[in-house]
Formats: C-alpha cells, structure tokens, sequence
C-alpha cells in the first residue's frame, strides 16, 4: 500500500481542495522541497532545516496566518528534536516581532490524519492571529481530529 503524503478528506473546500487532490494524485509532499512549487507566498526567513511562510490558503477569520515548515520529511512528533523546536522558536518569535503581532496561538499536529484533521501529512506549525471586530477577536477554527 502506498504511503499517504496529503489527506484530501481533511482538505476544505475550493481551490486548496483541488491542488490537495492533484497533490495525492502525483504522490509527493508538497512541503519537501522539490515539490514545494504549488505554495503561492515567499519564504519569508529561515533557520536551520526549517522556514516561515504566509499560508497560501489562510483560515477564515485569519488576520495572519503563517506556517513554520521544516525542509526535512517528518509526519510524527517523536522525530522532532529541541534544535527543531529552538528553530520553531526562532521563527516564530521573528514573526512576533517582524509584523507586531499582539497575540495568536501556535499549532501544531503530527501522526494519523484520521486524528490530526490535517490535509497535509509533513509536520508543520501554524501560527495564527485572528482578525478583530468592534475590539474583539474572531474566531479562528484550527481542526483536529
């Protein structure tokens, strides 16, 4: 059986949808790096094996919405080391002050996509700031399972 890169079930609708399922169709992950072509916004910084990026396909309610990709093929959290997390930091940190981020969440899924709600299998982290309203932040839904 072939090894699942993209789930296309966990995929939301228009066109992220459809390059999920022209990803699953060509089988290979669309964060390693020499297929990352279907990615729409610049690295924007690196550190490490890893990079942040603007989500092509933000979640609704997003007033940001980057995601904090590593350039080597992991799906399960045991493979990530604290010289993974320290560049997730680094990143992360960078975007904070970058683009004067007041607050967000930082998220991050790994393992079975039937438990995760994710549609890409490469572990990644989403950091997100909601839009605001009348002084009041919207909500940002963030998946799993």
């Amino acid at each position: 059986m072939k090894k699942k890169i993209v789930d296309t079930k966990n995929a939301r609708k228009g066109e992220y949808r459809h390059i999920i399922k022209t990803i699953a169709a060509i089988g290979e992950c669309p964060f390693c790096p020499h297929n990352f072509k279907y990615h729409k916004n610049p690295i924007l910084k690196t550190s490490g094996e890893w990079f942040i990026t603007r989500n092509s396909w933000p979640y609704k309610n997003a007033g940001h919405h980057f995601v904090i990709i590593d350039r080597i093929h992991k799906e399960e959290l045991h493979e990530i080391t604290s010289e993974d997390l320290m560049h997730i930091y680094i990143l992360g940190t960078w975007a904070v002050q970058e683009f004067e981020l007041k607050g967000g969440a930082l998220a991050m899924r790994f393992g079975e996509t039937t438990y995760t709600g994710a549609s890409v299998c490469h572990i990644h982290a989403h950091l997100i700031v909601p839009k605001t309203e009348k002084g009041k932040a919207l909500t940002v839904e963030f998946p799993i399972g």
